[in-house]
């Protein structure tokens, strides 16, 4: 065994210095290595604690917030050019269908103006129509001559197609509307607002379309026969008072003649005189339509194909301008409704952003 006693008290004092500073050095290299490790440890801590702080900060979270969406969707020029290309397509084809019923309608006029004039030029058509004339029915008397006992009936199925054309345009024209207005709008968040949405414009649509087929009845459908019963009406009496001054004179010389000839009858007379002022009163109203069916028959069917033309075209007219108009205003009705709609959409944001929104 060493004896470090012994040692150090026979150094010399160079060897004692040396192996002093020796230690000296070796203590201060130890303790700088223990606070070197100590604060590189500290500091790794310190770096990760803050690394774990600016997570948790920047971590991103996904919120449900109002939106105006559906707005955005409107405002689009692409989506209201879709709207409005849509729109004038479906205007074209209700008037389409407007005027091919309401030519329907007119043809069966038409197909009777011949059946009119073959009873108007005859003599018990001309006493039936003055008849008519005196008690103040000639107008009805020409509407169920010209447009048949069913006019009614064809009328309420004319307006019956027309409507189901309306609501089969209108019904697909607010079905693109939809598609449009729902681009990137989460059906699931917003199931309860888009059908209150639809429900609301439905409801909308069933109240105008009602108020739509009261005036089109009350204003428009049911003058139509009527004016040109009337026109015409207007027609056959200046006609009567034109020919009743030709027939006064005809049947004055023939019952002037007839009566002379009265003579031949002899015993026969009660019978006899009766049947011939009977045969010559008809006998010169069947002449005097005879000669007035050979000299304006063509001119006056003329007359009625052009009134018939004129209340055609004025019926196709207004049914395509109200119908036009309640499309249009269906449309503008159902974007504001669309506009108006606050729907929810998801979004990712993060805590920073949550705090500083």
């Amino acid at each position: 065994m060493i004896d470090n006693r012994s040692w150090f008290n026979t150094a010399s004092k160079f060897e004692k210095i040396f192996w002093g500073t020796i230690l000296f050095f070796l203590f201060l290299f130890i303790l700088l290595h223990f606070f070197a490790s100590r604060e590189f440890y500290q500091s790794k801590l310190n770096s990760r604690a803050n690394q774990s702080t600016s997570q948790s900060i920047l971590k991103e979270i996904e919120v449900v917030i109002n939106s105006n969406k559906m707005r955005e969707n409107m405002e689009n020029n692409q989506t209201l050019k879709i709207i409005y290309d849509d729109l004038n397509e479906k205007i074209l084809d209700i008037n389409n269908t407007i005027a091919k019923e309401s030519k329907a309608i007119f043809d069966i006029a038409h197909k009777n103006i011949d059946k009119f004039l073959d009873f108007h030029y005859s003599v018990i058509g001309e006493y039936i129509e003055l008849g008519n004339m005196a008690t103040g029915k000639i107008e009805k008397h020409i509407q169920e001559k010209l447009f048949g006992d069913k006019f009614s009936k064809n009328m309420d199925s004319m307006l019956q197609n027309i409507t189901q054309q309306y609501q089969y345009d209108i019904t697909h024209h607010l079905e693109i509307m939809d598609k449009e207005a729902n681009r990137g709008v989460d059906p699931s968040l917003n199931k309860e607002a888009i059908e209150h949405l639809h429900q609301d414009i439905n409801q909308h649509f069933l109240v105008q379309q009602g108020k739509l087929g009261t005036i089109i009845v009350a204003t428009l459908t049911a003058k139509i026969t009527k004016v040109v019963a009337t026109k015409l009406a207007t027609k056959q009496a200046t006609m009567i008072a034109t020919k009743a001054g030709t027939k006064a004179g005809i049947k004055s010389t023939a019952l002037l003649s007839g009566a002379s000839a009265g003579i031949l009858c002899g015993p026969l007379v009660w019978v006899c005189s009766p049947i011939a002022a009977a045969t010559l009163w008809f006998g010169t109203d069947a002449i005097v339509v005879s000669v007035d069916e050979h000299l304006h028959r063509d001119d006056f069917k003329k007359e009625i194909i052009d009134a018939l033309k004129q209340q055609e075209n004025r019926l196709t007219s207004q049914l395509q301008v109200y119908y036009s108009q309640a499309l249009k205003k269906a449309s503008k009705e159902a974007q504001k409704r669309y506009m108006d709609t606050t729907t929810k959409e998801k979004k990712r944001m993060t805590i920073k952003e949550m705090i500083s929104g």
